[in-house]
Formats: C-alpha cells, sequence, structure tokens
C-alpha cells in the first residue's frame, strides 16, 4: 500500500512537469532615434551607453520653477559627427509627431539622455530617450524623442525671424498640410498649381505682431522683398512641394524657385 502511494505521488509530478509548458521572455527590442534629412542613420540606448557623460543640470519651467537633477547620456554633436554633415538647423522630433527646430549653434550644451538620478528614463520622465539642452530653457528639452531631423537650406526650407517657432519643412513635411489647388497666369500662360498657402505656413511659425515686412530668398541667393501685411493677406500665395513661391497677380519677377528661405522681418 505504501508503495503505491508513492508511485501516485511520483505520477502526479511527472504529469505536472509534462503539462508545464517552459516560458520563454523575449527581450524588450532596443529603442532606436531615426537619424533623418541630410544623412540618415540610428542611434540606439545602447550607442548611449557606449561613453556617456554624467552632469547635473536645472530645468528652469516657464512659471520661473527650478528642478535640479543628476542625468546621463551623451552630447548630440558627438553623436552626429559620424555623419559628417553641417547641418544648419536639426528638427527633434517626439512620439506623438510634436516637432521642434533649434539651430545648430544652441545645441552645443544639448544631450541626448537615457537616465535621470541614477535610474533609466520612464515613459513618466519622458524616456526612454529625452533631450537636455544644459544652456536652454525647459520647454525646450523634448521628452519621448523619436527623430532628429538634419536640416540645410539644401533640403528644406527655413521660416524664421521674427517668429515664435523656426520652421524647417522638408519635402516629406508638405504631407502634413492640407493642400490649395488654383489656375494662375505666370508668363502669360495658364497654369494649375497646387501648394500650401504662405499664410498657413506663417501662421504655423507664429509670427510676431510687429513684423513690417518678409524676405524670400532662393538657393542661388536670389532676394525679394515685400510688405508683410500685403503677402499675409493674400491667401493665394503658395509654396508648393518642389520649393516654388506661386504669386498670383504680380510680375514675374517675384515667382521664385528654389525658395530656400523666408525671413521675417
Amino acid at each position: 500500500m505504501k508503495n503505491l502511494g508513492i508511485m501516485f505521488i511520483l505520477l502526479v509530478l511527472v504529469l505536472g512537469c509534462i503539462g508545464q509548458e517552459e516560458v520563454v521572455t523575449e527581450p524588450e527590442p532596443e529603442y532606436t532615434l531615426d537619424v533623418t534629412g541630410l544623412a540618415q542613420g540610428t542611434i540606439t540606448v545602447a550607442d548611449l551607453r557606449e561613453t556617456p557623460s554624467e552632469f547635473t543640470a536645472i530645468l528652469v519651467k516657464s512659471t520661473g520653477t527650478e528642478i535640479e537633477n543628476t542625468w546621463k547620456g551623451r552630447l548630440l554633436t558627438e553623436l552626429l559627427a559620424q555623419y559628417n554633415v553641417n547641418p544648419e538647423y536639426i528638427s527633434f522630433v517626439a512620439e506623438d509627431g510634436y516637432m521642434i527646430t533649434l539651430q545648430m549653434e544652441d545645441l552645443k550644451n544639448a544631450y541626448l539622455c537615457y537616465e535621470m538620478d541614477g535610474k533609466q528614463l520612464a515613459l513618466e520622465d519622458g524616456g526612454p530617450v529625452r533631450l537636455v539642452i544644459t544652456d536652454q530653457p525647459g520647454k525646450l528639452w523634448m521628452s519621448y524623442l523619436k527623430e532628429i531631423k538634419l536640416i540645410g537650406k539644401e533640403n528644406a526650407l527655413i521660416i524664421h525671424g521674427k517668429t515664435k517657432v523656426v520652421l524647417a519643412l522638408t519635402k516629406e513635411d508638405f504631407a502634413r498640410f492640407d493642400k490649395k489647388t488654383m489656375e494662375a497666369e505666370f508668363k502669360g500662360e495658364m497654369k494649375t498649381y497646387e501648394g500650401i498657402s504662405l499664410t498657413v505656413l506663417l501662421n504655423q511659425a507664429r509670427y510676431e505682431d510687429d513684423a513690417t515686412s518678409i524676405k524670400f530668398v532662393a538657393s542661388d541667393g536670389y532676394t525679394i522683398e515685400l510688405d508683410f501685411a500685403e503677402v499675409y493677406g493674400n491667401e493665394d500665395i503658395l509654396v508648393t512641394e518642389d520649393f516654388t513661391l506661386v504669386m498670383p497677380g504680380y510680375e514675374s519677377k517675384y515667382w521664385m524657385k528654389g525658395l530656400a528661405e523666408i525671413e521675417v522681418l
């Protein structure tokens, strides 16, 4: 009887082992930042861990509140050196599509960080990777960073000057805007044009109220300057996807191919 009891226990154990499936835990995929624009590539958290810097920085909120934390990450300029390009601007894009554009000269003290106060950056802290710029206000320390776009006049239209934000638009960015189609006469010939209303782009850049004139600069350096109110009030002025400035009602000298820069003055 005793032997039967032992055999029963052994049978239960064997059946339990057979019925239990081995659980294999898949490793979490490496978080990756995309580098686009003038160069193509990726930056991973593993790249940030290679030769990190540890530093203390104070985040200043718009309310004036100061928050001091210890961060760990790598200098942005160091990470981008491998691409051998010289962007004038960089657009930082978050997971939700929010984007800010800054000049390279304002990014000398910019870091891509993966750790705060000795702990890996959690989602609630803006992780897995966060932009930290030690000499810039906290509103520019982008959370949930996903893409870094390297921008120059050769691959984008730059709108700046008396604007609250710098707008850098590549041809791919034009898909984000509603297009307007219209017919206009150019050098005696009627043609159909499709593009984004200049008024829409100026609103996106959030022009300053005291703007008085606007300057258009082509990639070859050709420049025209017009009254801001006159141009802003004309919703038929378009910028096409191939960076052509369409100016219905204006002489042909005001129509511009290879538009590279719009400066609000």
